[in-house]
C-alpha cells in the first residue's frame, strides 16, 4: 500500500491510498492555512477508516511543492519521517508535474517501482524566502 500526501494545496489537504497506479482512494480535508495542524489527525483517522496499519505501507509520496512555505514544509516532513521510521522509500512529485489525483499517483508508482526513490524529499516553496538574522 502506497500513501501519498499533498499539502501543497491552498484550501485543502489530500491523503491518498493507493494500491497501484489505478486502484486508489482519496481523502480530502478542509484545511485553509491550518494543513500543519491537520495533518496527523486526518492522516490517522483515514488509516484507521480504511483498516491500514503503518506496517502495511511500502512506498510514500509525498507532494513537494510549490506551494506555502508551512503547508509544504509539514507534509514533506511527516513524509520523510514516516519513511524513515518504517523504513520504506519516498518520493517527492512537484505538483507542476500532474493535472489529477490519477497522474499524481501514476506518477508516484512510477517513481517507486522504477527504484527512483529520495533519500530525503526536499521542499519547494512558491516564492523566495525571507528569512532574516536576527540582531
Amino acid at each position: 500500500m502506497i500513501l501519498i500526501i499533498n499539502t501543497a494545496l491552498a484550501e485543502t489537504l489530500e491523503i491518498i491510498l493507493a494500491q497501484n497506479a489505478k486502484d486508489f482512494s482519496v481523502k480530502k480535508f478542509g484545511a485553509a492555512g491550518h494543513q500543519s495542524e491537520k495533518l496527523l489527525i486526518a492522516l490517522d483517522g483515514f488509516l484507521r477508516l480504511k483498516k491500514i496499519t503503518p506496517q502495511k505501507l511500502t512506498g510514500l509520496g509525498v507532494v513537494s511543492g510549490p506551494g506555502g512555505f508551512s503547508s509544504v514544509r509539514i507534509g514533506v516532513v511527516v513524509a520523510n519521517s514516516l519513511a524513515w521510521a518504517l523504513k520504506i522509500p519516498v518520493v517527492g512529485i512537484s505538483k507542476n508535474n500532474f493535472k489529477n489525483n490519477g497522474e499524481l499517483v501514476s506518477r508516484v508508482c512510477q517513481k517507486l517501482k522504477a527504484g527512483q526513490n529520495d533519500k530525503i524529499v526536499l521542499p519547494v516553496y512558491d516564492r523566495e524566502l525571507k528569512i532574516k538574522k536576527s540582531n
